[in-house]
């Protein structure tokens, strides 16, 4: 899957201030670890915005005032000169207090001039569903120079033959041929079961390759490839924040890369069955496909919920849910998130909204109401694994041992993610309590009430419909 950085929505739609406000900068320097990423193209917002990225990788979006400001910082020039160099790119006059407060009031806050003030708390965004817990599988300069070498599989006859390819193999395996041998073969032995899992797991590192790939072909930069826990499961990802810088066809190509490796890895394996004539092998192809089928859901951080994003010309479509819903709402502010966006690309938004809320919202209901008898299904599952990996070790049968062990595994994880995903919802609950009733003592007790009494029921319900017995 692919990972960009977050982006940060900065409050730049006010007019330029008027002469006579001022601030204490000479000769501002951008801060460490800045890099101006341009404009990005052919986004769905009615004015251009433009892309910043800090040292710490977080993404700031600002208007393109601020980001002519922002480029003409480089340490030697002093408000007067910016002024005359941005008044010369606008065409109109801009003056050195204006630059002055742009400067002091909103590239200093939001960490993108270095300040003399000592560390601030800068802003970050928080996105919903996102990766945690990454590691590096993968190194910056390792996934360049692999992007480098295969670049020329994205040239069109190589495309174009790749396409072709699977559609014939595809009739011919589901059409023709059909997959009862090789799930004939893995019910026979289940240690075929690592063969397939090892496979799926090679197949997913290939598909980071791809986003890599596609990234450096567009004329951007990846970054590194590494693995993380996504809701539940492990996951790999490739840090493809630079391809901001693409236009839409180039950020597209960097989304659908991953999934044009997949075809590329079942023409492998194609292969390799037409040498070995091993069924398993067709299993695997067709385990590829549901995997790609999964990529394609546009309703989590997948591959399809950025092809979305970028068809909508907007950088973060969860960071729209909460300004769409409170804009639904009679007598609400207008969120800088939720305006200046094309009627195609707002509606496109607003669709994506209407559908993961109610999706999300089955979804987490159901596994808050039925936590501890999922969790409890699930630790039944992880004891008898255990125990069906100890009898098969001692019986000396490592294979099935390794598929019980594996399945042991997987379950006790589910736990774990399901714990996991129920904190950071709690955690996400308390924080939105405690803005929303910051200075008002009343609010606040009045929403630690409401609190107490759906905890109460929760659990209430929990023991009512026996969730907590045969632990």
């Amino acid at each position: 899957m692919t990972a960009r950085a977050p982006v940060v929505c900065s409050s730049t739609g006010s007019p330029v201030p008027a002469p006579g406000t001022s601030g204490s900068v000479e000769r501002p320097r951008l801060a460490d670890g800045v890099e101006l990423l341009g404009e990005y193209k052919d986004s769905g917002y009615s004015q251009p915005v433009s892309l910043v990225r800090r040292g710490d990788g977080q993404v700031i979006q600002m208007s393109g005032l601020l980001y002519l400001v922002a480029s003409r910082i480089d340490g030697s020039r002093t408000p007067v000169t910016i002024a005359d160099a941005v008044s010369g790119d606008l065409g109109r006059s801009l003056s050195p207090d204006q630059v002055r407060y742009l400067i002091t009031g909103k590239l200093m806050p939001l960490g993108v001039v270095a300040s003399d003030r000592g560390p601030a708390a800068l802003p970050r965004a928080n996105p919903l569903l996102t990766l945690r817990a990454r590691a590096t599988f993968l190194p910056e300069r390792a996934a360049n120079a692999a992007g480098l070498v295969l670049r020329p599989v994205f040239r069109w006859p190589v495309v174009v033959a790749v396409c072709a390819g699977v559609a014939g193999l595809d009739y011919w395996l589901f059409a023709v041929h059909g997959l009862g041998a090789g799930l004939r073969q893995l019910l026979l032995d289940p240690a075929d079961l690592l063969i397939v899992v090892s496979l799926t797991v090679i197949s997913a590192a290939f598909h980071e390759c791809g986003h890599a790939t596609a990234c450096r072909y567009g004329g951007a930069k990846p970054g590194r490839i590494g693995v993380g826990i996504y809701l539940v499961w492990p996951s790999f990802f490739t840090n493809v924040t630079d391809s901001y810088r693409l236009s839409r066809g180039g950020r597209l190509r960097t989304d659908l890369g991953g999934l044009y490796f997949n075809l590329i890895f079942i023409l492998i394996l194609a292969g390799l069955y037409t040498a070995t004539s091993s069924q398993i092998l067709l299993v695997v192809i067709a385990v590829t496909h549901l995997e790609m089928l999964e990529q394609l859901l546009p309703f989590v951080r997948f591959d399809g919920y950025f092809i979305l994003s970028d068809l909508a010309g907007v950088p973060d479509l969860f960071a729209r849910v909460v300004p769409i819903l409170k804009g639904a709402l009679p007598g609400s502010r207008t969120d800088p998130r939720r305006g200046g966006l094309r009627s195609g690309a707002r509606n496109l938004v607003i669709g994506w909204v209407a559908c993961v809320i109610p999706l999300l919202t089955l979804t987490i209901g159901y596994l808050l109401i039925r936590l501890p008898a999922i969790n409890r299904a699930l630790w039944h599952s992880v004891s008898r694994g255990a125990q069906l990996t100890i009898t098969a070790v001692g019986g000396h049968h490592y294979a099935a041992g390794a598929v019980d062990a594996l399945g042991a595994g997987l379950a006790a994880l589910s736990v774990a993610g399901s714990l996991y995903v129920v904190c950071g919802l709690a955690q996400r609950a308390a924080g939105a309590g405690l803005r929303c009733s910051a200075g008002h003592a009343g609010r606040r007790v009045v929403l630690a009430f409401a609190a107490a009494v759906c905890v109460s029921l929760l659990a209430a319900f929990w023991m009512v419909d026996g969730q907590f017995r045969g632990w």
